[in-house]
């Protein structure tokens, strides 16, 4: 591990393969982003950072490092964006990587910091995380050994506190191993297969759990130990990824994580593919410039670990004050499982008597609908939805400008939508139903063509009207 020459061809391979996450990452909000922050959408940034200027007016630019306070127009938005995916593509091309990621850095925590409850996901922080150390990488021939060890520390952490939050929790359903039995079916946007394997025997699924938990947290150990090793592990956790990213959609997230695991495959098993990069000594300035870089990272990341098992103030005073930046993040998602999926369906009335549906694009609705496979990319609005049922509609203060923007007949936040169930007019009111939906039985899919049930649970928000 602490012989980075030994990974010199994934070192040069790695911000090419980076560069194809972003442009999953920008390209996505080609399509969403003026519909979700922009001066129509349902939380504009313009608003947003007009309340934090006023409440901050000092620190406003530190809290919220964005370049969207030198304009926030829906021109500007789209300029980010576009060039951001532009960049991308250079930056797979195999462009001054150092110089792109710095910049595609930059754009991307400047979108991230804009997103709102829309940004607000792990692997957002994640692909930050990973650039900061990717960008310092790049700077050098070899890989500066402090920044290789920070590159290598963030996988092994990413996999490590994922698994532990799990078992931390107390929740039953990971003791027991019967969390990935329900997590097919309750995860926030199933795909076709997450119906077929939510069919198979309990053995298999508590025996899927125990191999999940095992490769999380017990495998990441051997990224510590010789070549050979680090090879196994990489097999290991690349398979995990591939077995997630079949049976769900959780945007970019594995295909991220599986160009990380790549930093684990040494020179010596790339041979037959790639050529070994011809390297010069760094200049020694430079050299110990990034030394101290890496060994900074390298200490914020230990704190992080520290703080998730034994919580210290003072760690997470200072680790708060960086978390504007992504330098390090808190890893674990899933840590109780969500047993039952409750969602929630937008309904529109002229007259209060008759409603009708609002159809999203991903996230269930017709119960004879086929749960679509859409990972790399991510519908924001949908997973949003996702989160709803687990709390008040008043505590969500989108839920709220959403609604608003169907009353008003928002084109950019119905470009959102798979169906207006209101094209010439927008409806006078708007309601939110919540559903329980199970997925069907084998039976019934193959006599009635049905993916799911649905249940009429009760009325998430009464009607509501323009004044």
């Amino acid at each position: 591990m602490f012989t980075p020459e030994s990974y010199t061809i994934v070192a040069s391979l790695f911000p090419r393969l980076l560069g194809l996450v972003f442009f999953f990452a920008f390209g996505a909000f080609l399509f969403q982003i003026k519909g979700l922050i922009g001066k129509n959408g349902i939380l504009p940034i313009g608003t947003y950072l007009g309340l934090i200027r006023a409440n901050y007016p000092k620190k406003c630019y530190t809290l919220v490092p964005t370049v969207f306070w030198l304009n926030c127009s829906d021109t500007a938005l789209m300029a980010v964006v576009g060039t951001g995916t532009a960049l991308s593509v250079l930056l797979m091309l195999g462009v001054y990587p150092p110089l792109l990621l710095f910049l595609i850095y930059v754009l991307y925590l400047s979108i991230v910091h804009a997103g709102q409850d829309f940004l607000g996901f792990g692997w957002e922080g994640f692909l930050l995380e990973v650039t900061i150390s990717a960008f310092f990488m790049s700077l050098t021939p070899v890989p500066n050994v402090m920044v290789w060890i920070s590159l290598n520390l963030i996988l092994f952490r990413f996999h490590f506190q994922g698994g532990a939050v799990k078992l931390q929790s107390g929740d039953p359903n990971w003791r027991n191993l019967t969390g990935v039995a329900y997590h097919y079916q309750s995860q926030p946007l199933p795909n076709t297969q997450a119906w077929y394997a939510y069919k198979l025997p309990i053995w298999f699924q508590k025996l899927s759990t125990f191999l999940m938990l095992f490769v999380e947290i017990v495998i990441p150990f051997g990224m510590f130990g010789p070549d050979w090793m680090r090879l196994g592990v990489f097999y290991c956790l690349f398979g995990l990824q591939i077995l997630i990213w079949f049976t769900g959609n959780f945007s970019f997230l594995n295909h991220l994580t599986v160009v990380l695991c790549t930093v684990l495959v040494a020179n010596q098993y790339l041979t037959s593919w790639f050529a070994v990069p011809e390297t010069m000594s760094a200049p020694w300035a430079l050299d110990i410039f990034c030394y101290g870089v890496g060994l900074f990272l390298v200490i914020v990341q230990l704190m992080h670990l520290w703080d998730h098992f034994a919580p210290n103030p003072l760690f997470s005073h200072w680790l708060q004050k960086l978390s504007r930046y992504h330098i390090a993040n808190r890893y674990g998602i899933f840590a109780v499982m969500t047993t039952t999926r409750n969602e929630i369906v937008f309904e529109g009335s002229h007259d209060g008597v008759e409603w009708k549906e609002y159809l999203f694009y991903y996230k269930p609705s017709e119960i004879e609908r086929r749960p679509r496979r859409i990972s790399p990319y991510q519908p924001r609005l949908d997973w949003q939805a996702w989160f709803l049922p687990f709390g008040h509609f008043r505590y969500d203060a989108w839920l709220g400008e959403f609604i608003y923007c169907l009353l008003k007949g928002n084109r950019e936040v119905l470009a959102l939508l798979r169906g207006n169930p209101f094209p010439d007019a927008p409806p006078r009111f708007v309601r939110a139903l919540m559903y329980e939906y199970v997925f069907s039985t084998a039976e019934e899919k193959k006599k009635h063509g049905w993916w799911w049930h649905r249940e009429f649970v009760r009325e998430f928000t009464p009607p509501m009207m323009l004044k």
